[in-house]
């Protein structure tokens, strides 16, 4: 695999620039501190989405059956990489949200006063370095 580091840009700017791909996940360190704020993350095009509603865990729009802990633990032993020291921190595997909902998977709990929005409890995407991907740094190497 090819990687190389590209032209710094505004995080912002290059989110707006690929706003058209699907499953777009950003995530901004939105931090200036070289130590605390070094890289935003901009990934899309996912090879696997796993999504929980309704405490149902679901791997690329099919139903998966069992606790949906049990199934996230799989997926991410199964697309383990190995760890590359050249690299950033994130090296690809799972980037999106576990939902503070997600604690319904894990006691019974009554239902919510308010009906709230039907969000998903969880929508994690799943990516790897590709020869495509691209990682963006925040702050330039200090000299």
């Amino acid at each position: 695999m090819h990687v190389r580091e590209l032209q710094w840009i505004e995080p912002v700017k290059a989110l707006r620039c690929l706003a058209q791909h699907p499953q777009l996940t950003f995530l901004d360190s939105a931090a200036g501190h070289e130590l605390l704020g070094r890289y935003s993350y901009l990934t899309c095009e996912p090879f696997g989405t796993y999504l929980v509603a309704d405490g149902q865990a679901s791997w690329n729009a099919e139903a998966v059956a069992g606790d949906p802990w049990v199934v996230l633990r799989s997926l991410l032993a199964r697309y383990r990489a190995a760890h590359r020291p050249d690299l950033p921190p994130f090296q690809g595997g799972a980037a999106g949200f576990l939902a503070y909902d997600m604690n319904r998977t894990l006691e019974r709990l009554p239902a919510p006063s308010l009906p709230g929005l039907r969000l998903p409890q969880s929508i994690l995407h799943f990516y790897g370095i590709r020869p495509r991907a691209a990682v963006l740094r925040v702050f330039p190497i200090c000299s």
